[in-house]
């Protein structure tokens, strides 16, 4: 009974964690601006 309880929680871990490396991987850490841009305002016939 052990060794079914260990194999499974083995294999699920051993398939979790390189879901949550890619999962990490894809997610990319945005650039933090402190100073907010100015937009100029564009004189035109449609804004």
């Amino acid at each position: 009974m052990n060794v079914y309880v260990f194999w499974i929680l083995f294999l699920g871990l051993c398939s979790i964690v390189p879901l949550m490396i890619i999962k990490g991987r894809t997610d990319k850490s945005k650039k933090v601006n402190t100073v907010p841009e100015v937009k100029n305002k564009k004189k035109a016939w449609f804004r």
